[in-house]
């Protein structure tokens, strides 16, 4: 299950990413975060729950360049990705090689409170 919504009150995007199983829902989950990002004035923030998230073999891990690249695109500014614990898993391993991306600040908790927590008290 896939769920991208905006809270305006809050100037936050927040996405959920489930398994993905074919090319047409990456494209989709994109788009909809770039419509999404439309809503939001710059300077919003985002929590990225990517604890159910997988895709099946075949399929590009570019995916997720693409979506902080829209992102970025949109001048976000802070970041939670919720991850399941123990997860080791590197879905962003070329930000390691890249001065660019992501281009924002970027911290990992563990659910999603933790995230409103960190971000309600960052402002």
């Amino acid at each position: 299950m896939h769920e991208i919504r905006v809270d305006v009150a809050k100037n936050r995007l927040y996405f959920t990413l489930g398994a993905i199983s074919c090319a047409d829902e990456l494209a989709e989950i994109v788009h909809k975060i770039q419509k999404a990002v439309l809503s939001l004035p710059r300077g919003f923030t985002c929590i990225t729950d990517l604890r159910h998230f997988s895709l099946s073999s075949g399929l590009s891990d570019n995916f997720m360049r693409l979506c902080q690249e829209a992102l970025w695109d949109s001048a976000i500014a802070k970041v939670v990705r919720v991850k399941k614990p123990g997860c080791t898993k590197k879905y962003f391993s070329y930000e390691k090689q890249s001065l660019v991306c992501p281009g924002y600040s970027v911290d990992s908790v563990f659910s999603i409170e933790e995230a409103e927590t960190l971000l309600d008290h960052a402002i």
